[in-house]
């Protein structure tokens, strides 16, 4: 059986669910938990929140942790790290997320569709104090995607990692 997060997985998901409403066709999320990059001790405790989540969700193949990032990349205007998790884990990630995230430490939350500037907009979420992100290096990555001629599938399956 594949990944939870895998590309198969997405691929059926996504088909059980062809004809209805866009909300109920999205399989997978990201969460950036953002710190400040400048501070050591802001750095260090973000690597040790990494790690408590990764140990705390280990036993679930729902949870991905992935990319610690100590500096501003992409759209994301501080040092992150990037959650992917799926429909099935959201409610317990995000609950768990609600009462563990240290107060320091931003967390952006976001599902992956074909629009990553709707994604990381109007479809956001916030726990903490949230930061402006770089709209133009969004609006560039959907303006190339929609150009490619992928199945909305395939562009998820590359946001994946971003």
């Amino acid at each position: 059986m594949d990944a939870p997060t895998s590309f198969a997985s997405l691929v059926r998901h996504r088909a059980a669910r062809a004809d209805a409403a866009e909300s109920e066709r999205v399989w997978l999320y990201h969460s950036h938990a953002y710190f400040d990059h400048e501070s050591e001790e802001t750095v260090a405790e973000a690597r040790a929140f990494m790690e408590r989540v990764s140990r705390t969700f280990a036993s679930t193949s729902h949870v991905e942790v992935h990319s610690f990032i100590a500096r501003p990349a992409g759209p994301h205007p501080r040092g992150s790290f990037e959650v992917l998790f799926t429909r099935e884990a959201f409610a317990d990630y995000l609950s768990w997320l609600m009462f563990e995230r240290p107060p320091r430490i931003s967390v952006f939350i976001h599902p992956l569709t074909q629009s990553q500037v709707l994604d990381h907009t109007a479809r956001a979420l916030w726990l903490g104090e949230p930061f402006p992100m770089n709209l133009d290096v969004l609006e560039a990555v959907d303006t190339s995607t929609r150009a490619s001629g992928r199945s909305e599938e395939e562009i998820i399956e590359r946001t994946k990692k971003h």
